[in-house]
């Protein structure tokens, strides 16, 4: 026998290992290749069922009517003065490169944004390794398929999440690095964590209280917060601040504007924030009844009972706190977790998405990570802990918990395909949803089913009469219908709500007209003239009463001025060819006549106009009825 085997320890090898064993020591198992390729697997069969779902809801404003997005790039529309009601750089970069990659085909939006979800659903595997917890692998998985996540991977404009998403994870699993080295000088994952996470801020500042759940991570490992961890999260706390305070002023100045949104006071807020604290946790943990829009919870002021949730979670977290000595450090650690990261959409803050309601499932797709991560590591140890014979059954169990929850998943992404199905759902599970009733009304507008839309319309602006788009969709339907005094009134009403809105009053203008009320017509788009200088439609319209008033001069006028900016403007060529013929200016006229041929030969009633003028007509052409440059 050697005498390393009598007990004498074998004396450690100098030999540098080959080529082989460097591969072998980088390369990851078959079981770990495995199990990244079931995640990514399960990721694309979950969104399959919306891959090339429509646009929807406020793709528009994101994307396809986004002019920083579709034109060429630029810095500044992007990065220094965005036109948006956010500020998220890195985001709309990503919506610049998508939109010049696959234009208004959705699918490959759909694939960028399951392919970045099945990377956040890889990194919670590795987050929860980086900790040293159990159970990563169906963390990942049950992140990958929870339901929750439908939202913000099947909804195009929440690129902002599944981008925020892995990049956050990124930050967290190079400070859980930095953490367990616990060195003084600052290392390359404390530079990594920075960065990942300043990334992160621009692509959604959702994740602005990352820096304060590095410090709950370290107490959760330590049991103590040092000065060492308050001077490695400060200069993150620094990007939080400059980067919340200017998505403040975005939401604020932007997004929301002069719209009053009824939260209610101090009271109001705290009881807001415990329920939805409460209704995510719920949904976390069974994610049933989905809807994009939830009900409304009326808070103001706010009733006894809805002050419970905060009385459960203090009684919750005071008992852990009485075990933080062995479970309750890892439960203070995973709900903490969640409510730091959720914090900023509970209602302490105004949001702009706080007109529609108050929940919203993708508010959570970032903070439900320490829960699942926390759920995952309980049933990893608890399976560890059965006999040999039970662990096959437990296995499959979890397998099947895994299959139920992506069916659910499938079935609800299955509902993300367009807005009328969209809309439809939300309708069934929350019928009084003025938002979806007031897209689906104009789904059903511009199909033509007038009656149908009116409806909607009806419904949305019972639910929400201070809101001006409700008024003036009100509006448009009894427009459509004839009844012209009460679509005036509609349309008064809601410019009055939103004075700063030109549509409305565009709308107003028109129906004025229609009505014969000319001068109430012509007041209108003098007054939007004032607001909106540069509005070729304005002009061309105030223009079309001036000529209908008879007012040849002023029209002429307005007809010249729109024509500077717009030299290709056939019909408006026309119109002050028109406005010249009555003010007996008959060269000018043919002049305006042949410009208006030039730019547009098939142009009917310019071309019968200049052949009257040419043959001597004496009477000249009649005003052409109201049109619209």
């Amino acid at each position: 026998m050697p005498r390393s085997a009598r007990g004498r320890a074998p004396a450690p090898s100098t030999a540098r290992p080959g080529p082989a064993a460097d591969r072998a020591a980088v390369l990851p198992s078959p079981w770990v290749l495995a199990g990244a390729a079931a995640i990514v697997a399960a990721a694309f069969l979950v969104g399959w069922p919306a891959i090339r779902g429509a646009w929807l809801w406020d793709d528009d404003t994101s994307i396809t009517a986004n002019a920083a997005v579709r034109g060429p790039y630029s810095f500044r529309a992007i990065w220094i003065a965005p036109e948006g009601p956010d500020y998220f750089p890195l985001t709309t970069t990503a919506f610049w490169a998508e939109w010049h990659l696959f234009g208004d085909d959705v699918t490959g939006y759909h694939v960028v944004n399951i392919a970045l979800h099945a990377i956040s659903g890889l990194l919670v595997w590795a987050l929860a390794a980086a900790m040293r917890l159990p159970g990563g692998w169906l963390a990942g998985m049950l992140f990958t398929v929870h339901p929750l996540c439908v939202e913000s991977v099947a909804w195009i404009s929440e690129l902002k999440n599944t981008l925020a998403q892995p990049l956050f994870l990124a930050a967290a699993i190079h400070a859980v690095r930095a953490d367990a080295a616990d060195r003084p000088r600052v290392t390359r994952d404390d530079v990594a964590t920075a960065g990942w996470f300043l990334a992160a801020m621009l692509a959604k500042t959702s994740v602005v209280m990352f820096p304060v759940v590095m410090l709950l991570h370290a107490w959760w490992r330590r049991g103590v917060v040092r000065p060492r961890d308050l001077l490695r999260a400060a200069p993150l706390l620094v990007v939080s601040l400059l980067l919340g305070l200017v998505t403040l002023h975005f939401q604020h100045s932007k997004a929301i504007g002069d719209e009053a949104i009824p939260v209610g006071g101090a009271a109001s807020r705290i009881a807001l924030a415990g329920m939805e604290a409460a209704f995510y946790l719920g949904k976390v943990i069974l994610p049933l009844g989905l809807l994009p829009i939830y009900p409304r919870w009326e808070i103001d002021p706010p009733r006894a009972w809805q002050f419970l949730p905060w009385a459960a979670l203090a009684a919750g977290a005071a008992w852990a706190w009485v075990n933080r000595a062995t479970w309750g450090r890892h439960a203070i650690l995973a709900v903490g977790f969640f409510l730091l990261m959720a914090l900023p959409v509970l209602g302490f803050v105004t949001i702009a998405y706080m007109r529609v309601t108050w929940a919203a499932d993708h508010f959570v797709y970032l903070p439900m990570v320490s829960l699942l991560i926390a759920a995952a590591a309980v049933a990893a140890r608890w399976g560890a802990s059965l006999p040999e014979r039970s662990r096959a059954p437990a296995a499959a169990a979890g397998m099947a918990l895994v299959a139920a929850l992506g069916a659910a998943a499938a079935r609800y992404g299955a509902v993300w395909v367009d807005e009328r199905t969209l809309w439809t759902h939300t309708l069934a599970g929350n019928p009084d949803a003025w938002q979806a009733h007031n897209r689906l009304g104009s789904i059903l507008l511009v199909e033509g089913k007038v009656d149908d839309a009116h409806e909607h319309f009806v419904a949305a602006t019972r639910l929400r009469p201070d809101l001006s788009e409700t008024r003036n969709n009100l509006g448009l339907t009894l427009w459509r219908k004839g009844r012209l005094p009460e679509a005036i009134e509609a349309f008064e009403r809601s410019a009055a709500a939103a004075p700063g809105l030109a549509l409305p009053r565009v709308n107003l203008a028109a129906v004025y007209l229609e009505s014969g009320r000319l001068d109430d017509a012509e007041a209108v788009y003098g007054k939007l003239l004032e607001a909106f200088p540069e509005s070729s439609m304005v002009r061309g319209r105030r223009a079309e009463v001036l000529v209908r008033q008879e007012r040849f001069v002023e029209a002429a006028a307005q007809y010249a001025l729109l024509l500077e900016r717009e030299p290709g403007n056939a019909l408006a060529w026309n119109n002050r060819g028109v406005c010249m013929v009555k003010l007996g200016r008959a060269e000018e006229a043919v002049a305006c006549f042949r410009k208006a041929v030039a730019v547009a030969p098939n142009f009917a009633d310019a071309r019968q106009n200049l052949e009257r003028m040419t043959a001597g007509a004496a009477a000249g052409p009649a005003p052409a009825p109201p049109s619209r440059p």
